[in-house]
């Protein structure tokens, strides 16, 4: 899964933290992503004529694009470029052998490997699949069958004859950048791409294209696509290749700060509860602490604290030590409702998460990580908001304020237990009774009033 960002609690951005605030004990907080999901192998590719009397147009290549600024909204909608991991190609499998472009039997890797945007904003993830096809049929049917990783069908798409018979020599370029886009993606030699391009100038090969969205509500994992060209009436050929979907997390806070408020020595101090409503990413003032995940792979979470120095030696030659920090804290999360919150610590001390108690630096360093539980209950699945709650123990310290920039990081790990985590075979949870109803639905089989799209 793809991960490694960091955002802390003063705004919410990678690179932030939260501020543990006066006299009070202000926190901040940094999210770090979990690490990279290994790829499995992908599936083979294949070319085969199927059924009918009439012979079957040849297909001699397919390649797909994503659209590398991933803002299909905005005009030009598909902007040609690399994909999301260029230095993963698929070895130029679409090559020229004499007067013909071919691609072989069998495709090793995904085409091109697509990462979908956070919150599906601005716009679902597109790509762009191409063909090319021999005009030995005059007016081939052609489409495009696209399947998520567990096989079941995601969408079908009517293929559009890029260059009209009116226009094929000036067409058959292709909009500006694509045939580019092709070769440095390595799915095509820039021989085979000239070979294309100067039959179909010839009327010997036509281009034809269409496009889909992919929703971070999907599942991650291999998505084969079957491009086949069908004579009227007669036979149809076909050649099927892959496309990676990349799994991501995106870990989002709804506040900037945790205030203590005013405390006491000696005491085991909890903030106002939170909630599982997310308000709004960095919302100011707001101590009902929510987080979400806006990727498409599911996440547990761990906390590392660092101490809370005392404000009146901030700038002074005294250092963060024992008499003159706080040291020890507590931390809750849960998904879905308050029966899944889940305390790392206890009341007693007994049990409490503490900062790194070697340092006495400031500012103070962060402590090891604690992690909740990898359950249903404790795992962010695609837009799930989880509910955090903290607590602080003062121990003996004097009275003064107590501060941190960097007082709290939320981590996320790689815990594929989703619905959206239902890649290759692997079967992703379901949602159940105490996580609630989906609010968006099953990102396979859609309910009818989701405002995501079927497919």
């Amino acid at each position: 899964m793809e991960g490694g960002f960091v955002n802390t609690i003063r705004r919410m951005r990678l690179g932030r933290c939260w501020t543990l605030v006066g006299g009070v004990a202000l926190l901040g907080l940094a999210l770090v992503g979990p690490p990279a999901l290994a790829a499995d192998p992908p599936p083979s590719g294949a070319a085969a004529n199927v059924g009918g009397n009439a012979t079957a147009p040849r297909i001699e290549c397919a390649w797909a694009l994503n659209d590398s600024d991933k803002t299909w909204a905005s005009a030009p909608k598909m902007q040609y470029g690399l994909d999301d991991t260029p230095s993963a190609t698929p070895g130029s499998p679409c090559q020229a052998s004499g007067e013909e472009a071919a691609m072989p039997s069998t495709v090793t890797a995904p085409l091109i490997h697509v990462k979908p945007n956070a919150h599906d904003e601005p716009t679902e993830q597109y790509v762009e699949l191409w063909g090319a096809v021999d005009t030995a049929t005059d007016n081939p049917v052609v489409y495009f069958d696209v399947y998520h990783p567990d096989g079941t069908k995601k969408t079908q798409i009517d293929a559009t004859k890029y260059a009209s018979e009116a226009n094929q020599g000036s067409g058959c370029t292709g909009p500006a950048g694509m045939f580019a886009a092709a070769v440095s993606t390595g799915q095509l030699t820039s021989t085979a791409a000239s070979n294309i391009q100067v039959e179909c100038a010839t009327q010997s090969k036509q281009l034809w294209y269409g496009a889909f969205g992919i929703s971070k509500h999907q599942p991650w994992g291999l998505y084969r696509v079957t491009l086949t060209a069908a004579a009227s009436g007669g036979q149809e050929s076909q050649l099927t290749f892959s496309i990676y979907v990349q799994p991501f997390s995106n870990l989002e806070k709804d506040f900037t700060t945790i205030n203590f408020g005013n405390v006491g020595a000696n005491r085991h101090i909890q903030t106002t509860s939170g909630n599982f409503n997310f308000e709004s990413s960095n919302q100011a003032g707001n101590q009902l602490f929510s987080v979400r995940n806006t990727g498409n792979a599911g996440i547990a979470l761990g906390v590392r604290f660092a101490s809370l120095c005392r404000d009146s030696f901030a700038d002074g030659p005294i250092e963060c030590t024992d008499s003159k920090r706080i040291d020890h804290f507590d931390a809750k999360f849960g998904v879905g409702d308050s029966t899944n919150l889940q305390s790392l610590g206890n009341v007693s001390l007994a049990l409490s998460i503490p900062s790194d108690l070697s340092s006495s630096a400031k500012p103070a360093p962060l402590g090891a990580e604690v992690q909740f539980d990898s359950s249903y209950g404790r795992t962010l699945c695609p837009n799930d908001v989880g509910k955090m709650e903290f607590s602080i123990w003062t121990e003996t310290v004097p009275g003064d304020g107590y501060s941190a920039v960097t007082g709290v990081q939320v981590v996320g790990r790689a815990n594929p237990i989703c619905i959206t985590d239902n890649y290759d075979g692997h079967a992703g949870a379901p949602y159940t009774a105490n996580r609630g109803t989906p609010q968006f639905g099953n990102p396979i089989t859609p309910i009818s009033n989701s405002h995501w799209p079927a497919n």
